[in-house]
C-alpha cells in the first residue's frame, strides 16, 4: 500500500468517526452542539436534549463567550475571535450546564509546489499548524487528504499542459471543517525547460551573485565547484531568478556553478550552463600595469577589461595574461575582468586598482610657443600625454625663472630687444626628470623707415618647434587695431611699399605658423612706425594763365592743417590761407606782382598731430 492510499483510508476513517461523534453533547447532558472546535469566525448551533425544556414559558440563558452575559433563547452564536471559551446554559429548574468550545486562528496554510514533467506537480505543505491539510487540485478529481509533518506532500498528474490552480487548507481532528485556503498557481509542463544563468558577478572578496532564467515552481538545484569543474550541491532554490553566494574567497580562488531543474515527480534534473567566475590581480611594474586572471576558459568567446582613466582592452580566451602599456605614472587605474560566453552570459570579476610607476626618464618638450604682449611673455607647450607632468621648470638664458603646474608659464618681466631665450623642464608624478628642451627663442621684430616712406622689417626665425617654421604671416594694423594688411612669406624680411593715404602711422607683428599640426602659433613683438609727411615745393612758378605752374603750394603727405604765406623782399605779406586746397596765384589785392623772388613760410599739420615748417624762395615769371 502506497502513502497515498494509506492517507485516503485514514481520512475516510477519520470522518466516519467524526460522523459518529458529532453532535457533542454537554457535560451534563442537557444540551448538545453542532461544533466545539474550528477556526475563526466559528458557529455554533445549540440543542436542548429531552426531557429538558427551553421555550418561551420555560426559558433559558445562555453566556456563549464566558463573560457573563447571557442571552434567553439564543441557539445560535457565531465567535468571532480566537480563544478557548465555556458554553454556559442556565436552566430555571435545574442549574447550570457547560461545554468547552475552542477556536483556532484562521490562519491560511503555507505551501509549495514543484512542478514536473507529464504535466504533473508535487504539493509540499510547509505549514505545520494544523493537524491536516486537504489538497484540492481544482480538476475534478478528489481531495487528498495528508497529515501535518514531513508526510504533508502529494504528486498529481493533470490531464493537460497549462497554468493550474492549487488549493489547500488546513484542519484539525474533532473540528469543525471551515479554515480558509490559500491558493497557488502552477504551469504544468510535458517537459521542465533546462534553466539559463546569465549572469555571475563578483560582489566582493567572500560573495557572488548569480543571475538566471528560471521558471516559476521548479525546483532547482545550485551546485559548485571550486577551481575546477567537479561539482557539489551547494543548495536548493525555488522561486526566485537571482542568488548570492557567501562565505567564498573570490580573492583566492574561482568558482564554476551550474543550475539543475529538479523533477520530483520522476527524480530528474536537467541542467543549465556552466559559468566561472575570474580571480583578476593587477600589480603595477616600471612602465606598465599586469594582470592575470584564473578561471576554466572552457566555452568563454572573449575576454574584456575595462579600465579606468583609459579605453577598455580585450584579451583572447587562450590568455590568463595582459600588460597594459598605455598608462600614466601616478595614476590610479582599476580594471575589472569580463567573461563573455559564446552563449551569450557573462562573467564579471572584482575591480581591481593600482597606481602607475616608472622608473623611465619622461621624454623631452619638444614644441614650445611663445606670445609677446607689452612687456610680457607667454609660454605654451604641448606636454607628451604618455607622461604626467608634476611640476614645470622654466630657464631664461640659463637661469631658473620659475615653475608652473600646467603647460604654459608669463615671463612678467620680457624685454624683447634683450632676445633671449628659453628652456623648460619638468619632474613627472613618480619623480623622473625630463631632459631640457630646446631653445625657444621668441620672435624678435625690427622695422626701419627708407626716405621714400617704404618700410622695410626684418625678424629671427623662430625656435621652438621640432619640425620648424612652416611660415610667417606679416600684419599690419592701425593704430586703432584694424587689421590693414596681412602678408604670407616664408623668409625672415619684408619690405612694405604699399601707400595708404588714410592711414599714417601702422603697427606690425609676426605671426609664426609651425610645420607640425595641432602646434599653436608664436606671436613677435609689435613695432610702430611713422611715415613722414614729405614736404616739398616748386622752385619757380608762372602765373600767366596758360594751365601750366599758374599757382604755388607747399606740398605734404598726410596733411590734416596748413598755415602758408607769402613775403616780398621787404617782409610785407602778400597772401595767406590755411585751405588746404588754396594756393598762391602771383597777385595781392588784385594786383599782379612783378617778377621777381618772394620769400614763402609753410606751417603743416600731419595726421599724427605733428607740425613741419618750411620756408624759403620763389621765383615768380611772367612767360609771354
Amino acid at each position: 500500500m502506497n502513502y497515498t492510499c494509506a492517507f485516503i483510508l485514514l481520512a475516510i476513517l477519520f470522518f466516519r468517526f467524526s460522523a459518529e461523534a458529532q453532535p457533542y453533547v454537554s457535560d451534563l447532558g442537557r444540551f448538545e452542539v453542532d461544533q466545539i472546535k474550528g477556526c475563526a469566525p466559528l458557529t455554533v448551533n445549540v440543542a436542548i436534549r429531552p426531557p429538558f425544556i427551553c421555550n418561551g414559558a420555560n426559558p433559558c440563558d445562555m453566556d456563549f463567550e464566558s463573560n457573563n452575559k447571557f442571552q434567553a433563547l439564543a441557539f445560535s452564536h457565531t465567535y468571532t475571535q480566537p480563544g478557548t471559551y465555556t458554553l454556559r446554559i442556565l436552566f430555571q429548574t435545574s442549574g447550570f450546564d457547560q461545554i468547552t468550545i475552542v477556536v483556532a486562528p484562521n490562519t491560511t496554510p503555507t505551501f509549495e509546489i514543484y512542478a514536473c514533467g507529464g504535466n504533473a506537480a508535487q504539493v509540499n505543505v510547509t505549514d505545520t499548524n494544523y493537524d491536516q491539510y486537504v489538497i484540492n487540485y481544482n480538476d475534478a478529481s478528489p481531495e487528498v487528504v495528508v497529515p501535518s509533518g514531513s508526510l504533508a506532500k502529494d504528486t498529481h498528474a493533470f490531464g493537460s499542459p497549462g497554468q493550474k490552480t492549487v488549493t489547500v487548507r488546513g484542519r484539525n481532528l474533532g473540528a469543525d471543517d471551515n479554515c480558509s485556503a490559500s491558493n497557488q498557481n502552477v504551469m504544468a509542463m510535458v517537459v521542465i525547460p533546462p534553466p539559463f544563468i546569465t549572469r555571475l558577478q563578483a560582489l566582493d572578496n567572500t560573495s557572488l551573485r548569480l543571475d538566471f532564467n528560471a521558471q516559476q515552481n521548479v525546483q532547482y538545484k545550485l551546485e559548485i565547484a571550486t577551481n575546477s569543474t567537479v561539482f557539489q550541491q551547494l543548495r536548493t532554490i525555488y522561486n526566485v531568478t537571482s542568488e548570492n553566494v557567501t562565505n567564498l574567497r573570490t580573492d583566492d580562488n574561482y568558482y564554476c556553478f551550474r543550475l539543475g531543474a529538479f523533477d520530483p515527480c520522476n527524480n530528474i534534473t536537467v541542467y543549465s550552463n556552466v559559468i566561472c567566475s575570474s580571480d583578476l590581480d593587477a600589480v603595477a611594474q616600471s612602465g606598465l600595469n599586469r594582470l592575470t586572471w584564473k578561471t576554466s576558459a572552457t566555452g568563454i568567446g572573449s575576454y574584456s577589461i575595462s579600465k579606468t582613466n583609459g579605453t577598455p582592452l580585450v584579451a583572447t580566451p587562450v590568455q590568463n595574461s595582459l600588460d597594459d602599456s598605455g598608462i600614466i605614472c601616478g595614476i590610479n587605474y582599476c580594471y575589472q575582468l569580463t567573461s563573455q560566453y559564446a552563449n551569450g552570459s557573462e562573467s564579471v570579476s572584482l575591480e581591481k586598482c593600482v597606481t602607475a610607476f616608472s622608473t623611465q626618464v619622461p621624454s623631452t618638450i619638444d614644441n614650445i610657443s611663445s606670445e609677446v604682449a607689452d612687456n610680457s611673455l607667454a609660454l605654451r607647450w604641448i606636454q607628451d600625454p604618455l607622461y604626467n607632468a608634476a611640476t614645470y621648470s622654466i630657464i631664461k638664458a640659463g637661469t631658473a625663472l620659475g615653475t608652473s603646474n600646467t603647460p604654459e608659464f608669463t615671463d612678467p618681466n620680457y624685454d624683447a630687444d634683450a632676445q633671449l631665450c628659453y628652456t623648460i623642464s619638468y619632474t613627472d608624478a613618480c619623480g623622473n626628470v625630463s631632459l631640457v628642451s630646446l631653445p625657444a627663442c621668441p620672435v624678435y621684430l625690427t622695422g626701419n623707415l627708407q626716405e621714400d616712406n617704404t618700410i622695410t622689417l626684418s625678424w629671427n626665425a623662430y625656435s621652438g618647434w621640432i619640425n620648424g617654421v612652416d611660415h610667417y604671416v606679416v600684419e599690419k594694423y592701425n593704430v586703432q587695431g584694424q587689421l590693414l594688411q596681412s602678408f604670407n612669406t616664408t623668409t625672415t624680411a619684408l619690405v612694405d611699399i604699399e601707400e595708404d593715404p588714410d592711414n599714417q602711422t601702422y603697427v606690425y607683428r609676426i605671426v609664426a605658423f609651425a610645420t607640425e599640426a595641432g602646434v599653436s602659433e608664436s606671436i613677435s613683438n609689435e613695432v610702430i612706425i611713422k611715415k613722414s609727411p614729405n614736404l616739398f615745393h616748386p622752385n619757380a612758378f608762372t602765373p600767366n594763365g596758360d594751365g601750366l605752374n599758374d599757382t604755388f603750394k607747399v606740398f605734404g603727405q598726410y596733411t590734416s592743417q596748413v598755415e602758408f604765406k607769402i613775403f616780398n623782399r621787404w617782409g610785407e605779406l602778400l597772401f595767406f590761407t590755411t585751405d588746404l586746397n588754396e594756393s598762391w596765384n602771383g597777385t595781392s589785392k588784385g594786383n599782379a606782382m612783378p617778377e621777381g623772388t618772394y620769400v614763402f613760410r609753410a606751417y603743416l599739420t600731419d595726421l599724427t598731430g605733428e607740425t613741419s615748417e618750411r620756408s624759403g624762395n620763389i621765383l615768380l615769371l611772367h612767360k609771354r
